[in-house]
């Protein structure tokens, strides 16, 4: 049974440990946020379901644990997870890339992430964050490009590398046209976490400090996109799931502002970091 009132739990690591251990907890019935995409992530991050007339794109896959409840939610929606085409991933943590070997084995869909992350798989797996639970690796079949965009079955996501929260952070934009011909630009980033960017974390693990002058550059070049449905890679970025009214109605997350709110709200979040020195 999904219980979508979850307990107030602040702390990634108690996130994720609820998540793996006890997936049941974080279980959400899955919903439609525009016309042809739909949410089948869980109440700590997000994964969403784009319906094309060639198959399925699916970005980002939650952990190892939990998809069994993404499978469910795909199912629910009346769809099948083998129709998986494609798998775009927007950065390689374990909350968003843990259960990719599984799904991609099972529908045998193609992978994409982005390539600035791909040394998270081989020589920097402690940058993964999988803390010991089951993970299966996995290798590429395409990176992405600025200059490319993805498409399958009349669908095309224009794809950002927008770096910060890790390397290859890759954020996703794409139309989506309803029955009646109304379009809906629709706009995910791929990763807007701060706990990536202090200047402690950055090096403890080794990286540049620059990647907090690229997240910032990041946010300002975005902000200004024209977004209807602003999308998150975890819900309470966008307050997906306090907004949603039924399976089917996307209609609660077509506001313009939500985006530029967004992108604001990090920007002064990475400001007041600064400013305290961290």
């Amino acid at each position: 049974m999904s219980n979508e009132k979850q307990p107030a739990i602040a702390d990634p690591l108690q996130l994720l440990v609820q998540g793996c251990e006890r997936p049941w907890e974080v279980a959400v019935e899955p919903f439609r946020v525009s016309p042809h995409v739909y949410y089948v992530g869980n109440s700590w991050v997000g994964a969403y379901l784009i319906a094309t007339l060639e198959g399925l794109i699916l970005i980002d896959t939650t952990m190892h644990g939990q998809v069994y409840l993404l499978f469910e939610s795909i199912r629910k929606l009346g769809y099948d997870p083998r129709d998986i085409k494609m798998i775009l991933l927007s950065h390689a943590h374990y909350d968003h890339c843990g259960g990719l070997r599984p799904i991609a084995e099972y529908s045998k869909a193609k992978i994409y992430m982005g390539k600035e992350d791909a040394f998270f798989l081989t020589d920097r797996t402690d940058l993964l964050f999988t803390e010991g639970y089951p993970f299966g690796n996995f290798k590429a079949d395409s990176y992405f490009a600025d200059d490319t965009p993805i498409t399958l079955g009349g669908m095309t996501i224009r794809t950002r590398h927008t770096p910060g929260h890790t390397p290859g952070t890759t954020s996703f934009f794409f139309d989506d046209v309803d029955s009646d011909g109304a379009v809906y630009c629709c706009g995910l980033h791929g990763g807007i976490g701060l706990n990536t960017l202090d200047f402690a974390f950055l090096d403890k693990k080794g990286l540049p400090r620059e990647m907090r002058t690229l997240y910032i550059k990041g946010l300002e070049s975005l902000r200004g996109e024209k977004i209807d449905i602003a999308l998150g890679s975890h819900p309470n970025q966008t307050r997906m799931l306090e907004k949603k009214r039924s399976i089917t109605d996307f209609k609660p997350f077509v506001d313009e502002r939500e985006w530029p709110r967004l992108m604001d709200e990090r920007l002064g979040m990475i400001r007041e970091m600064e400013k305290k020195g961290l």
